[in-house]
């Protein structure tokens, strides 16, 4: 597993950062192949759309922290190598990525239900990818969680056809409820004490969000 510091020869390189990078990659790679497999003829342009919104996510987690402080950048540049932002950050990079991937399947006509059907196909094995190669073994579960809903999806009547709605629903309440699962029964890292809104952690109440749009989409769709 990928250790939180790098290092090669005297290049020093961070663990999670370069552990994200090789998790896109793996969600690239099986979009690829799941698009050439339907056979759908917006391939290169869906396979394009993937690493562009990966790159903003990873802009934003690497570089929102200089907004609060901007000398870094002339003080210690250097540093800038192995520093990231949050975990906040990085979820307002997934935010930008996603608002620009909306903005650009309506630029070509495409339905936002189209773009929730093919984004699991990438999603899923990238998260998939992160848990199993970052060194935490408390995300193995998560792996575990998202392996098996690759392997539904894969498997299920209607995943194939994009604007149908069915991929999405099925990724939304299965992360979204099973997810929430594991983590009522996940230990956490050692020392590590989790802040607690209403009852529930931040990541918990992301679940139940999920579960929530899945339940709503699953509403819309009949």
């Amino acid at each position: 597993m990928m250790p939180e510091l790098l290092t090669l020869g005297t290049l020093r390189l961070d663990g999670i950062l370069l552990t994200a990078i090789l998790s896109a990659a793996v969600g690239f790679i099986a979009l690829s192949i799941w698009l050439k497999h339907v056979g759908d003829e917006r391939k290169a342009w869906w396979v394009s759309l993937w690493p562009n919104g990966c790159l903003l996510t990873l802009l934003c987690w690497k570089l929102a922290f200089l907004f609060n402080e901007p000398s870094m950048l002339w003080e210690r540049p250097s540093s800038l190598i192995l520093m990231r932002g949050s975990a906040e950050d990085a979820a307002l990079g997934i935010m930008v990525a996603l608002i620009y991937m909306i903005i650009a399947v309506r630029k070509r006509g495409i339905t936002v239900l189209s773009l929730l059907d093919i984004l699991p196909f990438a999603v899923l094995p990238c998260c998939i990818g992160f848990g199993l190669l970052w060194q935490n073994p408390y995300l193995l579960p998560y792996a575990g969680l998202f392996a098996a809903l690759y392997v539904v999806l894969l498997r299920s009547p209607g995943t194939r056809e994009a604007g149908s709605g069915r991929s999405a629903q099925i990724t939304l309440l299965g992360a979204g409820l099973g997810g929430l699962l594991i983590s009522l029964f996940a230990p956490y890292s050692p020392g590590m004490l989790p802040e607690l809104t209403v009852g529930l952690t931040t990541g918990q109440w992301s679940f139940v969000g999920l579960s929530v749009l899945g339940t709503l989409l699953q509403a819309r769709s009949g």
